[in-house]
């Protein structure tokens, strides 16, 4: 649900402004909205720039996580020691990557000149300054071992399958060959490893440096807490509206209605004047959602399409069972269900606090993978309805659906979400715009229940359908006479016709639930599959057993993975386009940011 929210207008004298906003922000609970025209800040700019910085140094220390040394925080008014930690970073990073540059480059001139072996390069000098030039050739090894070169005052210096090295030694103006010529460096073989040890003598240096710098990182942590507080106290001082040639100050923002009496009560030991109001229809109020334990589990998959707009459904609460069914019936199979389900209970204790919540989400994936392969008879891809063990009778009875009447349960669980969404878009309507512009999502729900008992009367029952028509016509009425209390009567009418004859969409929405069908035969199928082929390996002498164990655990761990990604993605997908579309989620709320001191993470 959503939780409440008041609106919050205070008048503040310029003097007390900064003074006021920091007893606000220890209060921690107002969202200020600010001025769309912000006055730029002083330091503002540099302010932010500053902790840009220190995120990247702690975002490279989380991720160095051999080099995490525990030292303990220091206070938070070190700005001097803190700025000199993250520029001594800054500098590692220009001198490591300097230094990693100039090693592979020297990597390089070794293995080029490998072939040409170790040498005193003073030697070729001297031969320089006498008037002989050395010069290094390579040439493929065929037109070397033709002769094309005998005429040269030449010598071969080694050869690997493909070409031949070799140097000539000549007077007077450069000859012209047919082949590469290499460029010796100025610096021979010892010269180059003796750098090279160096400059790796110099990174291993380097890393101690950064064990160091990482090791302070408690202390960066605690400063950047301080500075992104006071970078939220400087922007929301920058953003208030002038009232009175910067004498006077308007601040407006939001409070959650369990907090208006905390806000109120603070507010009135305060020297301002304040008034608070409830949110009109047309005003952008930020979204607080507050769920039972079970639905705020799903909550972030809420954020990854939209927050609800202020006035409609939270339909967190509303499509969690539905997510949770079709994630276990798109796996479909109980083996994978239970070590879902024993993986993310082990894994409880071992992980931080803030991903239990997704361990128990998924949990709840592993229960409904349980339930939906028990009733339909499915374990690691074998198929308990055929069970013949007097022991495990008690499986085969529990299968409630067979493979084949799958199809029939994924059309029907489309159908209950579809109408469970009109059913809310109705309510919804009634509430903001009263009892009557509910009725024409009523009409479409009596439509397509009526519309579907006349069509499929053999699947139903097949028993006469003495109310559907009845029931068909009676929504066609509410339609057309309902679907826009605005408009006179004959248009309605056109309007209404126009809609129903989009009937057709809905049925679409409908059908697009048979993925869940799908899913679940396809992930059976290559369970049978993975079974047969690890089960014929058996017979090969010695070690077909252990290739029989190998392939039937890679085989179910590869079909398992891959399920459990289609098993959420997919049912994602029902839920934020046939599910929202037809509860009229419309969405486009921002979230609610209350103005408080920055908690250290």
């Amino acid at each position: 649900m959503i939780v409440p929210m008041h609106k919050l207008t205070v008048l503040l004298f310029h003097r007390a402004k900064d003074a006021f906003l920091s007893r606000l922000q220890e209060l921690g609970v107002v969202h200020i909205a600010l001025s769309a025209q912000e006055r730029p800040a002083e330091n503002l700019s540099a302010m932010q720039d500053e902790i840009r910085r220190l995120e990247k140094f702690l975002g490279a220390a989380k991720k160095a996580k051999g080099n995490d040394v525990v030292v303990s925080a220091g206070t938070t008014g070190e700005e001097h020691a803190i700025v000199e930690i993250v520029r001594d970073y800054e500098l590692w990073l220009q001198e490591q990557e300097q230094l990693l540059k100039q090693q592979e480059k020297d990597e390089r001139l070794l293995e080029n000149i490998a072939p040409w072996g170790n040498f005193d390069l003073d030697s070729i000098r001297r031969l320089g300054e006498s008037g002989i030039r050395v010069r290094f050739f390579i040439a493929p090894a065929k037109k070397f071992d033709a002769g094309v070169y005998n005429t040269l005052w030449q010598e071969e210096i080694s050869r690997d399958t493909t070409y031949v090295y070799f140097v000539v030694f000549e007077r007077g103006e450069p000859l012209a060959l047919d082949c590469d010529e290499f460029e010796y460096p100025s610096r021979d073989t010892e010269a180059l490893q003796a750098e090279l040890a160096e400059r790796r003598s110099r990174l291993k240096e380097q890393d101690k440096t950064l064990r160091r710098l990482f090791g302070q990182q408690a202390r960066v942590r605690a400063y950047l807490t301080q500075r992104q507080t006071e970078c939220e106290f400087l922007r929301t001082s920058s953003g208030l509206v002038s009232a009175v040639d910067e004498k006077v100050f308007v601040l407006r923002g939001w409070v959650p209605r369990p907090q208006i009496a905390t806000v109120e009560e603070f507010l009135k030991r305060e020297e301002v004047y304040y008034e608070t109001a409830r949110p009109q229809p047309q005003e952008s109020v930020p979204i607080l959602l507050k769920n039972n334990r079970f639905a705020r589990l799903f909550e972030p998959i809420t954020r990854i399409f939209d927050l609800p707009r202020y006035g409609e459904f939270d339909l967190t609460a509303f499509f969690a069972p539905f997510f949770m069914l079709f994630y276990g019936f798109c796996l479909g199979d109980a083996g994978y269900g239970l070590i879902i389900l024993v993986l993310t209970l082990a894994l409880r204790s071992r992980v931080p606090a803030r991903f239990r919540p997704i361990l128990s989400l998924v949990s709840f994936f592993g229960v409904a993978t349980v339930i939906i392969g028990v009733i339909s008879g499915s374990f690691f891809g074998l198929s308990t309805a055929e069970l013949t063990v007097p022991q495990l009778v008690w499986l085969k009875n529990a299968v409630l659906v067979k493979q084949e009447d799958l199809f029939y349960v994924a059309l029907t669980l489309g159908t209950i979400q579809v109408l469970f969404g009109m059913l809310l878009k109705a309510i919804s309507r009634m509430r903001q715009s009263g009892f009557m512009a509910g009725l024409s999502t009523l009409g479409w729900m009596l439509f397509i229940i009526g519309l579907v008992r006349l069509l499929l009367p053999s699947i139903i029952t097949a028993s006469p359908a003495a109310w559907a028509a009845p029931l068909t016509y009676a929504g066609m009425a509410l339609i057309l006479l309902f679907n826009d209390l605005n408009a006179n009567i004959f248009l309605r009418v056109g309007k209404g016709l126009w809609e129903i004859y989009g009937v057709t969409g809905v049925f679409g929405d409908i059908l697009s639930y048979v993925r869940l069908f799908a899913l679940g035969v396809s992930g059976s199928i290559l369970g049978i599959v993975i079974n047969e082929i690890s089960w014929s390996l058996r017979t090969i002498p010695y070690i077909g057993y252990g290739l029989t164990f190998v392939g039937l655990v890679v085989g179910h761990t590869g079909n398992m993975l891959l399920g459990m990604l289609s098993s959420f993605v997919h049912p994602l997908r029902l839920t934020f386009v046939e599910f929202y579309k037809n509860a009229g989620f419309e969405g486009g709320g921002k979230p609610y940011r209350p103005f408080r001191r920055i908690q250290g993470a």
